[in-house]
């Protein structure tokens, strides 16, 4: 049998699009004679679809698009379309996400998922009936037991650990007789995840000796990035095919034996390779999903806006990316030239906006009020003036031209809250906000080889080896408020992973300094950017903590 495994970059909401994208990829599969057509989860409708769902015509849309579809594909090989659908056995709530299977002019309801998402980026629980079984068809003489995303799971024996329920819908499939399982998936990305996924599947392919077949989303949704490599696995666990990384595409699938083997593209080369890739995917399907084409980024001479920049090229093109240099009294020349150099190194238009005589004003406009109260020891007024000047310019450029501000923290700082609120946490999109500081430098580093490879400048090497510094105030680094990155980074990671290594290497107090930051600064992250995921866990998605609390972490004594 011969099947198509479609990867479509489908749109929340696009009902007619996602429909018209995925016709285009049946049509193109069938001209190579396959048996099959699979899409991933949800295709018709685009991921995370929540309160649309509940909106006005929505559903009655899908239904329309899906018998649509159904006539125009009357001619071509049968489609198993991921889609909500009307459950009319359940009035109140009765949405399923379901498999559909398109077959000469008509339209049938194969399966209802069974285990949804619940928290993290999938809350899918709150907006879909849970199905009762997985449904079967019959082509060519093969059984094939479709399941969606969670439902290929087999917690028993793969991940030792039991379902809340006894009901395992992949083990019901294979007890009923399959020769093979047609996953329709939507996993999102996170570094690392995929050599997991390959596992899993080729476990249940081996175990129970059956074909399995994993139609896999690609794309960015919302801070969410789907990185395709549909999967397709003999009943030996062997890999027959996988697809492209971070594109659409239409992978083919021959399970004759027969079949002349074809290459199997290798996925990403490196863990910096992966992260580049899911952050332009993300950015750029961001940026032009929410309808805009251009992105304006602060440009300060550091690292963490030289690579957003890099990203923003590398997504949106060198002519639609704007980089603004906004100097105050304290920044140095080395930071204009290092950000004037990168800009043109990368192609982009780059302008020089002084917030001196703002912060001025600002300062003018303040100071009967500010006389009022004493300062304190560590009071950062004039410092957060600076940074709410240079947001409140960004937003402006954006709102004249039309574009999206990038936001340029990453996770490190937003962990422990080292930024200002409304000023360098503006923007539309976090591009690097779950990315650790030290990754931040191996991805750069990373980028940096691949344009040398191809004979192009990349990010000055001046901005490599500078001591990160927010410069508001004169001599100011970033290791004044902080403990090095190399230090902070794993304790982070420590504190935010119940997964993680059961101890920290760094001393006590230290720890115990930044886990009191990271609590404390839970009230910004709720007001941040969305940050595009590419970690296990995301701050905001996958950890949040009361923002009115009375917790303490306990002193190093106390324990």
């Amino acid at each position: 049998m011969k099947l198509a495994l479609l990867q479509c970059n489908t749109i929340a909401g696009d009902v007619i699009g996602n429909a018209a994208r995925i016709v285009d990829a049946v049509r193109q599969a069938a001209g190579t004679g396959v048996d099959l057509c699979i899409t991933p989860e949800l295709a018709l409708c685009g991921l995370a679809p929540r309160e649309l769902l509940a909106t006005e015509g929505f559903m009655q849309g899908c239904q329309k698009a899906l018998q649509d579809m159904a006539a125009q594909l009357a001619d071509c090989p049968p489609v198993l379309v991921g889609a909500p659908v009307q459950n009319p056995a359940l009035a109140a709530r009765g949405v399923s996400n379901a498999s559909v299977l398109l077959e000469k002019g008509s339209c049938r309801v194969i399966s209802r998922k069974v285990f949804q998402g619940q928290g993290g980026s999938s809350d899918d629980s709150r907006y879909f009936d849970k199905g009762i079984t997985c449904g079967i068809v019959a082509l060519q003489g093969w059984r094939l037991g479709v399941v969606l995303c969670e439902d290929s799971w087999e917690s028993d024996s793969f991940w030792k650990i039991q379902h809340a329920s006894a009901h395992n819908p992949l083990m019901e499939l294979v007890r009923r007789g399959v020769d093979g399982i047609v996953h329709m998936a939507a996993s999102p990305f996170v570094l690392g995840g995929q050599e997991m996924r390959e596992h899993m599947l080729s476990h249940v392919a081996a175990r129970h000796h059956i074909h399995v077949f994993s139609a896999n989303a690609v794309g960015g949704n919302d801070a969410t990035v789907y990185s395709g490599q549909s999967l397709a696995f003999d009943p030996t666990g062997l890999l027959l095919a996988r697809g492209k990384a971070f594109e659409e595409d239409v992978l083919l699938v021959d399970t004759a034996p027969t079949a002349q083997a074809q290459p199997i593209e290798p996925p990403c080369a490196s863990p910096e390779e992966e992260c580049w890739r899911a952050l332009v995917l993300g950015t750029r399907d961001y940026v032009h999903k929410s309808g805009c084409s251009r992105a304006v980024v602060g440009l300060s001479g550091g690292m963490d806006s030289a690579l957003v920049c890099a990203i923003a090229v590398a997504a949106l093109g060198a002519d639609n990316v704007l980089g603004v240099r906004m100097p105050s009294v304290h920044t140095s020349q080395a930071s204009l030239d290092d950000a004037a150099a990168l800009a043109h190194n990368l192609g982009v238009e780059c302008l020089t906006l002084p917030i001196a005589p703002i912060v001025n004003a600002f300062t003018t406009v303040l100071a009967p009020a500010l006389q009022r109260f004493p300062a304190g020891e560590q009071d950062m007024t004039f410092e957060n003036l600076q940074a709410r000047a240079r947001g409140s310019l960004l937003m402006g450029i954006a709102n004249r031209n039309g574009a999206l501000v990038l936001n340029t923290g990453n996770k490190s700082e937003s962990a422990v809250g080292y930024c200002t609120l409304y000023g360098d946490s503006v923007g539309a999109l976090a591009v690097i906000g779950d990315v650790p500081k030290t990754f931040v430098y191996a991805v750069a580093a990373w980028f940096n080889l691949q344009q040398e490879q191809q004979g192009r400048a990349g990010i000055p090497q001046e901005i490599f080896t500078k001591e990160p510094t927010a410069e508001l105030h004169p001599g100011q680094k970033d290791s004044d408020s902080l403990p090095p990155y190399a230090e902070l980074d794993p304790i982070v990671d420590y504190l935010l992973s119940a997964n993680g290594a059961d101890d920290c290497s760094a001393a006590p107090e230290v720890v115990q300094d930044v886990h009191s930051k990271l609590l404390r600064a839970e009230f910004k992250r709720r007001q941040e950017p969305a940050a595009l995921r590419v970690s296990a866990c995301p701050f905001g998605s996958m950890w949040q903590i009361p923002l009115v609390a009375r917790y303490r972490v306990p002193s190093v004594t106390e324990e």
